[in-house]
């Protein structure tokens, strides 16, 4: 009786302690070096768990760093970037954009009450860097927001990497800081923004008025081909979207096709030279 007694209070000692918070502290920092690598949409998908939440990276099959950019995608509200990377499938949306880039998907705040994760663009590129088992390219870097995403890249407009930038549906605020990012600025390159809205409408066009050389469209084309070169060219490309506020994402056929008119070069694209080459032949200057 005397040994099953002690069995029992031992037993019991066992179970409190396993249960106490210093066993498993609930507040504990999110782990570094997790990192998952699996097959996605014909590229490779990495996954790093960082102190600054989760990143989801693709990189597309035939990937060359030597020549590639970086596309950076920033979500909304009410989501999170391991929830958008999956319901809005994004792994195939950049796989659709055919471009020749290391696709960057980062958490943001979900709500008002929630900080900016990344505040710093430079930090994020030194963890990536850091962290991916192989070279990041030193193109252009593109960054994609949608809605709530311009907290985040507020932050950005005074790095120097930040010369592109899509937002999708997103001038809630900030249109001074916009405005002032895509004033001609001396020793730097030419930013340029691509500027879709639904919801945003009024702020939107308020702020296209502002800036001088805006081109317009009434709608989103269904082909990159479609747009024209002053489109392409323009500091700032306005679209009036003919889908509502989360089809821009879910729909899969707005972010490949801005992608594509983005300074990152196609897997496919033809080399300058040779096409300069085709374009002299006696049959092309007969036309």
């Amino acid at each position: 009786m005397t040994a099953r007694i002690l069995t029992l209070y031992f037993a019991g000692l066992l179970l409190a302690w396993a249960c106490s918070p210093l066993a498993f502290p609930a507040d504990a920092p999110p782990q570094e070096g997790v990192d998952v690598t699996i097959p996605e949409a014909g590229g490779e998908h990495l996954r790093i768990e960082t102190q600054h939440g989760p990143l989801n990276i693709w990189r597309p099959p035939d990937y060359d760093p030597r020549r590639a950019g970086v596309v950076i995608y920033i979500h909304g509200y009410f989501t999170s970037v391991d929830q958008a990377w999956a319901d809005d499938q994004l792994a195939m949306q950049f796989r659709d954009s055919g471009l020749n880039a290391l696709f960057i998907a980062i958490e943001a705040p979900g709500s008002n009450g929630q900080d900016v994760s990344w505040k710093s663009l430079e930090e994020l590129l030194r963890t990536v860097e850091d962290r991916v088992p192989y070279p990041v390219p030193r193109g252009p870097l593109v960054v994609v927001g949608h809605s709530a995403a311009y907290r985040t890249i507020l932050f950005w407009l005074g790095d120097p990497h930040v010369q592109y930038v899509i937002l999708l549906d997103a001038l809630y605020s900030g249109e001074a800081e916009f405005r002032y990012w895509l004033r001609p600025h001396p020793h730097t390159q030419p930013h340029r923004m691509v500027l879709v809205a639904i919801d945003t409408r009024r702020q939107s066009s308020r702020f296209a008025r502002h800036i001088s050389g805006t081109a317009r469209r009434g709608r989103i084309p269904a082909r990159s081909s479609s747009f024209t070169p002053r489109e392409t060219h323009a500091r700032l490309l306005y679209l009036r979207s003919q889908y509502e506020h989360n089809e821009i994402l879910s729909n899969g056929k707005v972010i490949p096709v801005l992608l594509q008119i983005s300074p990152i070069r196609a897997l496919t694209a033809v080399e300058p030279r040779r096409a300069k080459r085709i374009s002299l032949t006696p049959a092309s200057l007969s036309h």
